[in-house]
């Protein structure tokens, strides 16, 4: 799986120089995932690409997969731990959709956030690779 920024399906690329990912020991994830471009909805007014921010995101394993649930539940957890799950793009919002953690060193999160530019939900699906695993030499 290739690092990804999709936003209604269009990929703009992610900036690997200013995005980063810490799973920390408690089992938190903090991450700024940048994207390279700008969504074609937006770029009329927008001057900077969307970022999705994560701050003091609790994962747990549910039987299945590594990662979290965001939901309104979980966004009002945050809030009271001065954590957050959101979009950044001229002003924050909050994400919808399911994050996860593949073999410590991907996170994906794959859902959607209501903007004011759009009538419907915006769907995301964003992955990026950090810590862990990397590829041998040549």
């Amino acid at each position: 799986m290739e690092d990804r920024f999709r936003v209604d399906g269009s990929d703009l690329g992610v900036d690997r120089r200013r995005s980063l990912a810490t799973l920390g020991p408690d089992g938190a994830l903090d991450a700024t995932v940048v994207a390279a471009g700008v969504p074609s909805l937006v770029a009329e007014w927008a001057t900077v690409p969307p970022r999705i921010l994560l701050a003091r995101v609790p994962l747990g394993f549910d039987g299945e997969r590594f990662g979290a649930t965001v939901d309104q539940a979980l966004l009002d957890d945050l809030m009271l731990d001065e954590g957050f799950a959101l979009l950044a793009l001229s002003s924050r919002f909050d994400l919808r959709g399911r994050l996860t953690v593949h073999a410590g060193d991907r996170l994906r999160f794959v859902g959607e956030v209501d903007t004011p530019w759009a009538p419907e939900p915006v769907s995301l699906d964003v992955s990026l690779g950090f810590g862990g695993r990397r590829p041998a030499a040549l």
